[in-house]
């Protein structure tokens, strides 16, 4: 009798604790998707770090503008080599485990222009690599909003296109899945700009792809 008593008491025990599990873990989820669902409601802290330029399109101990046979030394021999042409210039990607790279033509030789890395491996500049937390990402960089798209900028991603616009444009900023910085150069003697970019994709609050590119048609 005893014993059919004491059951009867655990049973709602039982209960109380599954229903406060269930509520820890449903609490969770729906931080989680706050945080990351709607990415722009995430508030960041502003800080003084350096906006994205060229100096942050690395890899290793390459960076961009390398020749190709620095590459190869550096990275070893890719498991597959392609050819592709874009509008008047050759390009070479090379294959590795988790890693494209990506050489443009440039008189008799190639050089470094775009990495496209997905493997844990291998890292970028301030220490970026897949695998690592993109809150933490977003702060080695400059941090100028709290909240919304733009993290820092002197203009609009709109801007890019305008061609009357002769200054440098530089941005960061953030989407439910992706985490964009730009950086073109100013324009002198009516000259083609380039426009720096690095690409950081996102699931669940960690880095999955980090692609940078310059120069590239």
């Amino acid at each position: 009798m005893k014993n059919e008593i004491k059951s009867k008491i655990n049973i709602p025990k039982k209960v109380f604790y599954i229903s406060l599990i269930v509520v820890v873990i449903l609490s969770l989820l729906l931080m989680i998707s706050r945080n990351f669902g709607d990415f722009n409601n995430v508030k960041l802290r502003q800080n003084n770090k350096n906006i994205f330029s060229q100096t942050d399109l690395t890899i290793g101990n390459l960076k961009f503008g390398d020749k190709e046979q620095k590459v190869i030394n550096e990275l070893g021999k890719p498991t597959k080599t392609k050819s592709v042409q874009k509008n008047i210039y050759d390009y070479k990607e090379l294959y590795y485990d988790g890693l494209v790279v990506t050489l443009k033509e440039n008189y008799n030789d190639y050089i470094l222009v775009k990495v496209e890395i997905t493997s844990r491996k291998y890292k970028i500049n301030r220490n970026i690599k897949v695998g690592k937390r993109i809150l933490r990402v977003m702060k080695k960089f400059k941090v100028e909003h709290r909240l919304g798209t733009y993290i820092y900028g002197n203009y609009s991603v709109e801007e890019l296109s305008n061609t009357e616009n002769k200054e440098n444009i530089y941005f960061g900023i953030r989407s439910n899945n992706e985490v964009v910085y730009v950086y073109r150069d100013s324009v002198v003697d009516g000259d083609i700009v380039n426009i720096a970019r690095l690409n950081i994709s996102y699931k669940n609050g960690k880095v999955t792809k980090i692609v940078w590119s310059y120069d590239v048609e």
